[in-house]
């Protein structure tokens, strides 16, 4: 037995040599019911280059063209967590510059994680919860926070 045990934690030891960063870049554990990245959300002005350019220097992959209220749009998977593109009449202070709308964060109780992130210094209710997705399934609001940042709440469908 005491060989055993010594075995074990000899190749538990190498194994922590042979992947240090693996145990150092784990990420820290989440509370139960913490809000997680959902999608990230950008406009640009000429939404097929934007589709090529994901596609081409990320390999992103194209899930579906969709309607964003009434601009066209696209779902791209690029790995971690989806990429929104809308296509829109673009104003981020510079010309042909394509510009992030918002950070969507994955929530199990929308009206709690609301309450919560009004809580926050400097932040604002920007929309009120409502219906979205392709179906209208799904719940979502938006809170502003410090320099304007905007951040959706979505709470797919149970």
């Amino acid at each position: 037995m005491k060989h055993f045990a010594q075995t074990t934690g000899t190749c538990l030891l190498l194994l922590c040599l042979a992947f240090p960063a693996a145990a150092a870049d784990a990420p820290p554990q989440r509370p139960d019911g913490a809000p997680v990245l959902a999608h990230i959300h950008i406009y640009c002005n000429r939404l097929e280059p934007m589709i090529e350019f994901w596609i081409k220097a990320f390999d992103a992959h194209l899930i579906l063209r969709r309607k964003f209220g009434n601009d066209d749009g696209a779902v791209l998977d690029i790995g971690t967590v989806p990429l929104y593109i809308q296509q829109s009449q673009v104003n981020a202070g510079k010309a042909g510059i394509a510009a992030y709308d918002h950070i969507g964060l994955r929530v199990g109780d929308i009206e709690a994680a609301l309450k919560k992130s009004l809580a926050a210094p400097e932040a604002k209710l920007d929309k009120d919860i409502h219906a979205v997705g392709v179906e209208g399934k799904s719940k979502a609001a938006f809170v502003r926070g410090p320099e304007g940042i905007l951040v959706e709440l979505v709470q797919p469908p149970r």
